[in-house]
């Protein structure tokens, strides 16, 4: 005969006792968190005072509102860890476990795999206007090259984080993807604009064809 009173199992968690929902939100969490970074390092700043600045100044406020949150999620997670493991309960001590390493093991997928990476998205579908951008500029012996696109995307207090700008070059050599010392000679004399003086270009990450973004800190 069947008991009424039963509560139907999750099908999230098994009769083991595995908290597989607690892992995934965490997971989801992780994730979250390495794609708002992702999003404000392709988001340029645009001009102070207009509609996009705000917009964007709110959208990497949002950040912490993001990470209190989390935070009190996993001190959430060590103690129901702490309270299952002292009941013996040693699936659930695993799932909480497991859970807090989703975190940092979703938000290293999301920051590392090309995938995930909106300027490749980019790259691939301005490709074609790219390419045609450095065969307008200066005629030159060697490959083409040209800095196609420059953008500001700093984060945080002026004065207390770096700048960060992202220039997009053509590089049809592709010795940007190599360190400065091993480049040709050529690139001596090369700049992305004249406020760093000659200072070497940093090297560059292949996204697509020759089509490189490089990362300046200042």
């Amino acid at each position: 005969m069947t008991n009424p009173s039963a509560a139907p199992v999750s099908p999230l968690r098994s009769k083991g006792g595995w908290g597989i929902r607690r892992i995934l939100i965490a997971g989801a969490c992780g994730a979250m968190l390495a794609g708002i970074d992702l999003i404000l390092n392709f988001w340029p700043l645009g001009a102070r005072g207009s509609v996009g600045f705000v917009a964007r100044a709110l959208f990497d406020f949002s950040r912490v509102l993001f990470v209190l949150p989390l935070a009190g999620f996993i001190v959430g997670l060590l103690i129901a860890a702490g309270i299952a493991r002292w009941r013996r309960h040693f699936r659930r001590a695993a799932s909480s476990v497991c859970a807090i390493a989703a975190i940092p093991v979703c938000i290293v997928v999301v920051a590392k795999v090309p995938l995930f990476d909106p300027w490749l998205w980019y790259a691939i579908a301005n490709g074609t206007r790219f390419e045609a951008m450095a065969e307008r500029g200066p005629p030159a012996d060697g490959p083409k090259y040209a800095v196609v696109e420059i953008s500001d995307v700093s984060t945080g207090l002026v004065g207390v984080n770096p700048a960060h700008v992202i220039a997009l070059i053509y590089d049809e050599s592709d010795a940007l993807g190599l360190e400065p010392p091993e480049r040709p000679s050529i690139w001596q004399t090369r700049s992305i604009w004249p406020a760093l003086g000659s200072t070497p270009i940093p090297r560059g990450k292949r996204l697509y064809g020759h089509l490189f973004r490089v990362d300046i800190f200042t």
